[in-house]
């Protein structure tokens, strides 16, 4: 009943309620994350126990990976950047420049009319690495637009209010690396800033101490030979993405001509950058080794928007099309080797003769460790054919430098006294006049020594993993922007500290060069012993 006052309904409703209580006090009063879920690896979340704190901690440095199509920022600790910014005319365009969206597809497929190749691509680089063709003061508004708009779109943070630091290749010219610090310090109020070696960030990102990083940038192709976090080689080839985007221009060119009265010549193309890199970046591929043009599986016909009228024609063509670009370009098919320049290499020779120039020890742990970076490393069966191709290269020259048809007459030569001298030895012993067999009188081998120490070495290294050396073999990076981000996290300073005031006084010209780069003291960043005011470009002198 309503008016029921005995004990043991009292006693229900105490224990009800006590038991409500109990709930509500043990119940959290909103989702949180437990402590022990907490990444205790990476600073930007350790310290951020509290919803009301913010997600990224003051003091992380800021890291810029600048090429000369694009870059890359973002916070250290993070596996991929935060934005990616070009430096193209779409992305300099002015408040209230609506071109892009008047003209539309259309008029970024089909240009008005031909350009010549060298100077196709000038309008989307930021520099160029023969400094003689550069506007420096271009160049420095350029990366100012960049960096400003980096910030306040998408870092959300004031400039200059922590340690930036630099992804750059070391074979960046003076005058633009010049250009590019100038514009830091003087308009924006950073403390220092650090350089580091995109070569050596792409080897630390996959996780290695020694490799053979080979760079498939825009203007050319580097492959550089780490030992122990230093650069002991660098070799460079002109045949790249640069050379490889023209070529594929030139080959849609002629293929729109075929339907159109107004074609251009075999200098000129009459495409849109923009509409090349679409197609080469989905069509693109490089042919096996081994590859047979019978195949029935490459012989099929692919529709592609047509460059006169994207969004409503179509053409169609040959897949086999599509992997002549890159036979030509940056494999040199069908060019003998004594017509290529130093600087016109192909990749497998590029990669051959990087190795060629190392020591045996630094070579055989290289050559294990090969690590293809770059826009050009995504062509599909690219690293494969290169491989293959170097390893073909090893089987018929070894590692001797030495070329030439007087050499192969020689290396005949020998190869016909080796089977002569085999043959000999092959044949039955001449019985002398007695009857018995003559037998040389030659001594037993000696039996070979017993090293202690190696054996002793033996022992102890039982158990330790034996590296892998000698043969040719590819290794997967996340590139140098994450090498870069993980090496920063560890709170190391570089080999490279520049300072403000430092470098407003001197410029570059205040740097020593020292050969053997010594390595910075971690509590001050200065370098150990001598001057402790000075400060070294290490690989970029």
């Amino acid at each position: 009943m309503a008016g029921d006052t005995s004990p043991i309904n009292a006693s229900k409703r105490t224990s009800a309620t006590s038991s409500l209580r109990h709930s509500q006090t043990t119940r959290p009063a909103s989702p949180h994350t437990p402590q022990q879920q907490i990444r205790s690896g990476s600073t930007s979340f350790a310290s951020n126990t509290s919803p009301s704190s913010s997600f990224r901690s003051e003091d992380d440095a800021i890291i810029f990976e600048i090429g000369a199509r694009w870059l890359r920022a973002g916070f250290e600790g993070n596996s991929t950047p935060a934005c990616v910014v070009g430096f193209g005319p779409e992305d300099s365009r002015r408040a209230g420049d609506y071109r892009g969206w008047i003209q539309g597809s259309a008029g970024a497929a089909r240009l008005p009319q031909p350009i010549a190749a060298e100077e196709w691509a000038q309008s989307h680089e930021l520099w160029r690495l023969d400094s003689r063709e550069v506007d420096l003061g271009l160049v420095e508004d350029k990366i100012e637009r960049a960096v400003r708009e980096t910030y306040n779109q998408f870092l959300l943070t004031d400039a200059g209010t922590t340690r930036l630091v630099l992804v750059l290749p070391s074979l960046m010219p003076h005058p633009l690396l010049s250009s590019l610090l100038s514009t830091l310090f003087s308009r924006w109020r950073f403390s220092s800033v650090t350089l580091l070696s995109s070569a050596t960030m792409s080897a630390t990102a996959a996780g290695l101490r020694s490799a053979l990083v080979v760079d498939l940038g825009w203007a050319e192709t580097t492959a550089t030979a780490i030992y122990e976090y230093r650069e002991i080689s660098t070799k460079k080839t002109t045949r790249a993405m640069k050379h490889l985007m023209q070529e594929t221009g030139r080959l849609l060119t002629g293929l729109a001509s075929n339907t159109e009265d107004n074609a251009g010549t075999a200098d000129e193309i009459s495409v849109g950058l923009a509409y090349c890199e679409e197609i080469a970046s989905r069509f693109s591929w490089c042919k096996s080794k081994n590859y047979e043009e019978s195949s029935n599986k490459f012989n099929q016909t692919l529709a592609i928007p047509s460059p006169a009228n994207p969004e409503q024609e179509y053409m169609d063509v040959p897949f086999l099309r599509f992997a002549e670009p890159t036979e030509k370009v940056l494999l040199a098919s069908g060019i003998p080797e004594h017509e290529m320049d130093d600087e016109e290499r192909s990749l497998p020779l590029l990669v051959y003769n990087t190795l060629l120039s190392l020591p045996p020890d630094a070579r055989g742990t290289c050559m294990a460790r090969i690590v293809f970076v770059g826009g050009g490393s995504r062509i599909p069966g690219l690293r494969q054919r290169v491989l293959d191709e170097v390893s073909s290269m090893i089987d018929r020259h070894g590692w001797s430098p030495i070329r030439g048809k007087a050499l192969e007459r020689q290396r005949e030569r020998l190869e016909q006294l080796k089977l002569s001298s085999q043959r000999a030895s092959s044949q039955p012993e001449v019985p002398k006049g007695n009857g018995e067999a003559a037998s040389p009188d030659t001594p037993l081998p000696d039996p070979p020594e017993i090293d202690f120490v190696e054996q002793k070495l033996r022992r102890q290294n039982r158990d330790t993993p034996v590296p892998v050396q000698g043969v040719l073999r590819e290794i997967e990076s996340l590139g140098p922007w994450a090498g870069a981000s993980l090496t920063t996290t560890l709170k190391i300073r570089g080999m490279v500290e520049i300072e403000r005031e430092k470098f407003l006084q001197h410029g570059l010209a205040g740097a020593t060069r020292d050969i053997d780069h010594p390595v910075p003291d971690r509590r001050s960043g200065l370098r150990s012993g001598g001057d402790r005011s000075s400060w070294t470009l290490a690989g970029w002198a």
